[in-house]
């Protein structure tokens, strides 16, 4: 059976997206000197400039060069350093950005999967800010940024960097990111799992999560079910795409004789263990009511032990003291949730 121990996350694109569009905040730092180009003209012309700049260039260059291109004859050459800078600002601040719905919650339950969490972007160090202002900083124990490693996705030398610092081997990381070759296709043939976040396919020795909420079933299905080299078998590909209501990827078609919906329905609830209540989707979906909201935001359950130990990670030593001052009202909370009756104690960590 395969085995995770970490897991990384890619950043734009995965769990930040620009707000309300990058051409939107094109066009407002651009009106702010007196130049008005459409929102819609920018936001097209910026996924073209972006393909044709160079990766090679530092994050600086390389985005002067892409608001160039994106603004084309519409920026005046006597206006051009001023906008420039003002979109690299722009992309600095928290309001440019929104989270993935959902991404705490999936964060959350990673953890809760007993892996440890952290990010691998090729984005620059901005992004750091943006992640503390976003307060998703305490979510992830080590944040690998490209301009600080050395080494840039697909590049193998970066999955295998993460993977050190982790204290993983290589074939205990998975890499889930919205990029079939950077992340996907980078991570596995670094020897890492790669998942595929957004989009109708992943390439062919990747897994894909339809979106960041899915990323925790992902995840325990391959868990469960996976395969050698971070493959799911075929049939629980398919199965997990009835499940979710997609179309199933044709590509994997097996020769073993069909089933209906009905049974394929039956099978996957059994194997994922949809089909009962779980101490962990049940603490996880419930964890906000347990704790104080602030204090709920700054700890984490970790995992459930067979003898009944709930194992919850709290941000830092103070805030461990807090919720062992809640401990007990905490567990009778617990122990009314369903399916939660054999947590008999709860055993704190900090980061």
């Amino acid at each position: 059976m395969p085995e995770l121990k970490a897991i990384t996350l890619d950043l734009a694109g995965t769990l930040l997206f620009p707000y309300p569009s990058v051409g939107a905040v094109y066009a407002r730092c651009a009106q702010k000197h007196g130049i008005n180009v459409s929102a819609q003209k920018l936001e097209n012309a910026f996924h073209t400039a972006y393909a044709h700049t160079s990766k090679n260039l530092p994050p600086e260059a390389f985005w002067r060069d892409v608001v160039l291109r994106t603004f084309a004859s519409d920026l005046p050459s006597d206006k051009a350093d001023k906008i420039v800078a003002a979109c690299w600002q722009a992309f600095a601040e928290e309001k440019s950005w929104r989270v993935a719905p959902g991404a705490i919650s999936a964060l959350t339950a990673l953890r809760f999967l007993g892996l440890k969490v952290a990010v691998l972007s090729n984005a620059d160090a901005r992004l750091l800010q943006v992640l503390k202002a976003k307060q998703l900083t305490p979510h992830f124990d080590e944040i690998f940024l490209s301009t600080e490693i050395g080494y840039a996705k697909p590049d193998a030398r970066a999955f295998q960097h993460c993977a050190r610092a982790l204290g993983v081997a290589l074939s205990a990381l998975a890499h889930a990111g919205d990029n079939p070759e950077e992340d996907g296709q980078g991570a596995f043939a670094a020897g890492a799992v790669g998942i595929i976040v957004g989009g109708r396919h992943a390439p062919p020795n990747c897994l894909r999560a339809e979106k960041i909420t899915d990323l925790p079933y992902v995840v325990r299905a391959y868990l469960t079910e996976g395969k050698q080299k971070g493959k799911f078998s075929r049939n629980v590909q398919n199965l997990l795409a009835n499940l979710r209501g997609v179309p199933e990827d044709r590509g994997r078609s097996t020769s073993r004789s069909a089933k209906s919906l009905d049974e394929a329905m039956t099978e996957v609830f059994q194997k994922l263990r949809f089909d009962r209540i779980t101490p962990e989707d049940t603490i996880i979906a419930q964890w906000h009511t347990l704790l104080p909201i602030k204090l709920a935001k700054r700890c984490a359950p970790l995992k459930v032990h067979d003898d009944g130990k709930l194992i919850v990670q709290c941000e830092s030593s103070i805030v461990k003291t807090e919720v062992q001052f809640h401990a007990k009202a905490m567990l009778a909370k617990i122990k009314l949730l369903p399916g939660c009756q054999s947590i008999r104690v709860l055993t704190l960590t900090s980061v």
